[in-house]
């Protein structure tokens, strides 16, 4: 039996060198190639000396198509030691050793996901990247993905490509830190702030020295980010810093924005001390503390806190709050931005399982009383979104009844338009004002309900008395391959027309399935099984009231 690898050894600038002017495809003797390379292994060499890597091969699901994945490259050193809450620095070189790209890297540190047997250094070494590619030869644009996960959570590993690869692009997914090992800052030299933002500009530099080795068109990189990763691909959209470097070029944002309320940590600093006291670092913060502080520690003492990125860091990242940026905002990037139908269920049902924890009845608070802790959750002390929400949503006399079931409407749209439509439209409408020229923006709403389904987290869900309706982050499902989808079903059909819609944008920078912006107004599409364009863009914020089958998203067997 004879065996078959592949060997591409690329120079510095890229181009194949004079020994190797094509692909040699080396076939080796079973037991010569038992002891080089095995088999189904694809062997890369990076540019600048960096060193080569060894990945292998996958299949897409729909077509067979084979591709091959690079998993777990190093594109920063780990940020241990001194390193630790700094801006990320660039991987040494590890030639001539070869890494093992064929299996996940190390995923940066979250309490649910630590391995006892790996040490604090080998925990947080974890600023790598995954690369996905059909052709090493091409010049495919390039999508780079930003996972969410609440700013404390996400891996490369959750985002299977077997989907994406069906077209002809290139898929990058980074790891970047989370939680407090990210996020965590004094506003000084020793914890400046933003570090995972960093880590993703850092990545975006990796993808413009080397992804041309992985067949794919540096000049065509469109960053996409989903719910914190929305965060992040907006802030680095309205970012002064390094603006004029074309690091991307267009750009997908999923499900939230630099302008909602969470995007941003209105108090670093307060969280900052709680922290350290937590861990005994004084009230003041020692910074040779946090440094030496165990990552099991350090995870353990925030469970409870929220992450997000500041203004004002001191590496410019966000320099001012959104609004500001917005004002002299200059790129030229074509954008794809939207939401899911219900996007903001998830929020109702933790604000749930909070009242649940506090009280015996829920049944005793009026339908005011219930909104307005909602409401509070967004912390407007001017009052004013109050008073809009509240006559937006609800009649005089639902809005003092306890009538929760017959609330349930005005619940769902109330989280989704303060949580996510809002934002989302914010971007996309004040980009538009900002346009001197024919640059796309298309908005969409993403209202199919499928059989799959992310409330919950896959976890138990039968004790809300609602479903997730068109759920966050569910329209992910059919653009990753994270869930069975049957053959021939309708789930299918719509991760084919997603897949469709998305690539299409990256490869072209535009699409012909969806309407782009024309005014402030509108249009917007609706991603179902058919795409249909809508002229008020506004009217999304009520979708779920205005929806006369809106008595599904109850559950009759669940007292509210």
């Amino acid at each position: 039996m004879r065996r078959r690898c592949v060997y591409i050894m690329l120079t510095a600038c890229g181009v194949l060198s004079a020994v190797l002017v094509s692909l040699l495809v080396i076939t080796l003797s079973t037991s010569q190639a038992d002891a080089a390379t095995p088999r189904d292994t694809v062997l890369l060499a990076l540019a600048n000396n960096q060193g080569e890597v060894l990945g292998n091969y996958d299949e897409t699901t729909w077509t067979g198509q084979r591709f091959m994945q690079f998993r777990g490259i190093p594109y920063a050193e780990p940020p241990i030691g001194s390193l630790r809450f700094q801006p990320p620095v660039a991987r040494k070189a590890w030639f001539p050793k070869i890494l093992d790209g064929s299996t996940f890297g190390q995923r940066c540190p979250v309490i649910t996901h630590i391995d006892g047997q790996l040490s604090d250094a080998q925990l947080e070494d974890c600023l790598n990247l995954c690369v996905y590619t059909k052709n090493l030869t091409a010049r495919q644009p390039v999508m780079f993905y930003i996972y969410g996960g609440g700013f404390y959570n996400g891996s490369a590993e959750d985002h299977p490509p077997h989907y994406l690869l069906e077209q002809d692009i290139v898929l990058v997914v980074p790891h970047y830190r989370v939680g407090a090992l990210g996020w965590l800052t004094t506003r000084s030299k020793e914890l400046p702030g933003n570090a995972p933002i960093a880590d993703i500009l850092l990545a975006l530099d990796w993808v413009q020295q080397h992804i041309h080795l992985f067949g794919g068109n540096a000049d065509q990189v469109t960053i996409v980010g989903q719910s914190a990763g929305a965060c992040v691909s907006s802030a680095l959209l309205l970012s002064p810093y390094r603006s004029d470097e074309n690091l991307f070029h267009r750009a997908i944002v999923q499900s939230g924005s630099i302008f909602a309320a969470w995007a941003t940590n209105p108090n670093p600093l307060a969280q900052a001390q709680r922290i350290c006291v937590a861990l005994g670092c004084s009230d003041t913060c020692d910074s040779e503390c946090l440094q030496a502080a165990r990552v099991v520690d350090i995870l353990q003492v925030t469970q409870l806190e929220r992450f997000s990125p500041i203004t004002g860091d001191l590496m410019g990242l966000l320099p001012k709050e959104a609004n500001e940026l917005i004002k002299t905002y200059k790129r030229k990037v074509p954008l794809l931005t939207g939401f899911t139908e219900h996007d903001g269920s998830f929020v109702l049902a933790t604000y749930y399982d909070v009242l649940c924890a506090q009280m015996a009845n829920i049944s005793s608070m009026s339908v005011r009383q219930f909104s307005q802790g909602l409401i509070n959750m967004m912390n407007d002390t001017t009052g004013l979104t109050d008073n809009l929400l509240y006559r937006l949503l609800y009649t005089p006399e639902l809005l003092h009844s306890h009538e929760h079931k017959t609330a349930l409407p005005s619940y769902f749209d109330l989280t989704t338009i303060t949580y996510m439509k809002s934002p989302v439209i914010s971007l996309a409408t004040k980009l538009y004002a900002r346009q001197t020229d024919d640059t796309p923006i298309y908005v969409y709403s993403f209202e199919y309900e499928g059989n799959h389904t992310r409330f919950g987290y896959e976890l138990d869900n039968s004790y809300y008395p609602f479903n997730g309706g068109v759920h966050h982050s569910n329209d992910n499902i059919y653009i990753f391959a994270t869930h069975h989808l049957e053959e021939g079903s309708t789930d299918v059909q719509i991760a084919r027309q997603m897949i469709e819609i998305w690539t299409s944008f990256v490869i072209n920078g535009e699409t012909k399935h969806l309407s782009s912006l024309s005014s402030a107004e509108g249009p917007y599409n609706r991603i179902d099984l058919q795409v249909e364009s809508a002229n008020d863009l506004l009217q999304t914020l009520t979708a779920t009231i205005d929806d006369p089958n809106n008595g599904r998203l109850q559950r009759d067997d669940v007292e509210f």
